[in-house]
């Protein structure tokens, strides 16, 4: 019997991280300005944090919109909340093999000679460690919108 009850409590948690709802209050956050948690399952690209911001010669919105592109090409990734057309989106990416949801705000903003500067901030909400996921999710997402102008 004691089997059976601990069973049914770990296919209740494997469900509950997979149909958990998201509030976009908690997790649409700016990473221009957001403080990192304790927990080392996260990855931050702000000057002076894990990566330094990235400035492309472009403007924002093409940026935004160039950014968009590459986010919902990627699979299992919604956007939370936000828009790209407001320069500021919190996307949604579930893991491939249990559907953990991980979150990535973006932020961009403009910078002279019509250049544009990008802050990224991706998050696991469940476990503690990522095994690198979300470092290697930005360096996979930015590298696919061409080479950033030196700063």
């Amino acid at each position: 019997m004691l089997t059976w009850i601990i069973l049914a409590l770990i296919i209740g948690l494997i469900l509950w991280v997979r149909v958990a709802p998201s509030d976009a209050n908690q997790w649409h956050v700016d990473p221009e300005t957001v403080e990192k948690g304790a927990r080392p399952n996260q990855f931050l690209m702000r000057d002076g944090q894990d990566a330094n911001s990235l400035v492309f010669d472009m403007p924002p919105a093409e940026l935004a919109a160039n950014f968009n592109d590459v986010a919902l090409s990627k699979p299992n990734v919604v956007v939370l909340d936000g828009d790209a057309k407001e320069l500021f989106v919190t996307y949604m990416q579930r893991t491939k093999l249990m559907a953990y949801p991980d979150y990535i705000s973006v932020k961009v903003t403009p910078e002279e000679g019509g250049k544009s500067r990008l802050f990224v901030y991706s998050r696991s909400r469940f476990g503690r460690s990522d095994l690198g996921v979300n470092k290697a999710r930005i360096q996979d997402w930015t590298a696919a919108l061409g080479q950033p102008v030196a700063q």
